[in-house]
């Protein structure tokens, strides 16, 4: 990956609750299960320990814009952070930050060799990170399977694994928290980020979450001491485009800044970034000793 200490980030129906559980999974999963499952304390404060940030879910729930959100904060505040993208299929997240880190192949085994190998590197550098897994985690399942104690091997170098799943309010989109969960994949920093910008207009993200927040794998992580945050909506669909197009942090969309021959946010259109930003920071104050 590099000389990672240097781097710096530049830049549908109301439930009822009376019907069967649906059963969900990756079917995919060949790794042997993961040793140890732990307990957890709510809310764990980790001040001091950097955090490797791996970003869990289906494509297009949040992940990459998470990892922005991140990049710009960590940009703003002058604080070193490695990013990654290992989606073999979507790497987007280089378009938007400088020094995104990215395996040469996508090949899941050679990415699952990639990432263990980033880890270590995190370590040694005492450096956080955010690894944008993409949708099917094919890398972070191959990681599993070849290095079974890649929880335990990070904790030892002085790293603190957060497992995100980003989800919207399908049943279908806790595929990953189940298997990884059942796997006994369970870092002691976990979060469950329910996307409110998947949840139609016409609903509120409460009533469209129910069954999700409801299911079983949902509960016994946060009877572990899982984590749940609803990540708001960044208002319009057309604002969200308008920024992605034109490859804006989104502190540079909230602040009207643009590359030479492109044309700024303007108008009330900074004020609903800047208003979306102080959300992001109200509903991750619950674990804010966690993000970079």
């Amino acid at each position: 990956m590099g000389d990672m200490s240097k781097r710096r980030v530049v830049f549908g129906r109301r439930d009822t609750g009376e019907e069967k559980e649906a059963t969900v999974g990756l079917t995919q999963f060949t790794a042997a299960a993961v040793p140890g499952k732990r307990k957890l304390v709510k809310a764990l404060d980790l001040s001091g320990t950097p955090a490797a940030w791996l970003l869990i879910g289906q494509g297009r729930a949040g992940k990459t814009t998470f990892a922005r959100w991140v990049g710009s904060r960590a940009e703003e505040a002058g604080r070193e952070l490695s990013l990654a993208a290992l989606d073999p299929t979507n790497r987007s997240l280089a378009l938007f930050l400088n020094g995104v880190q990215q395996p040469d192949t996508p090949d899941p085994t050679k990415t699952a060799l990639w990432l263990r190998s980033a880890m270590t590197e995190l370590a040694e550098a005492r450096c956080a990170g955010i690894f944008d897994m993409g949708g099917g985690d094919t890398s972070l399942l191959k990681a599993l399977g070849l290095f079974p104690r890649l929880l335990d091997e990070a904790e030892a170098g002085g790293i603190a694994p957060v497992a995100a799943y980003f989800v919207g309010p399908r049943i279908d989109d806790l595929s990953a928290l189940v298997t990884f969960e059942e796997k006994g994949f369970q870092p002691r920093a976990t979060v469950i980020v329910l996307n409110d910008g998947l949840v139609d207009l016409s609903e509120e993200p409460e009533d469209a979450f129910g069954a999700v927040k409801r299911h079983s794998s949902v509960k016994a992580a946060v009877a572990r001491g899982a984590v749940v945050i609803h990540m708001p909506r960044l208002l319009t669909a057309d604002l969200a485009r308008e920024i992605e197009r034109k490859r804006l942090s989104f502190a540079n969309a909230r602040d009207g800044i643009a590359p030479e021959g492109v044309s700024p946010i303007r108008g009330t259109d900074r004020y609903l970034v800047g208003r979306w930003l102080e959300q992001m920071e109200e509903v991750f104050a619950p674990i804010a000793s966690w993000l970079p």
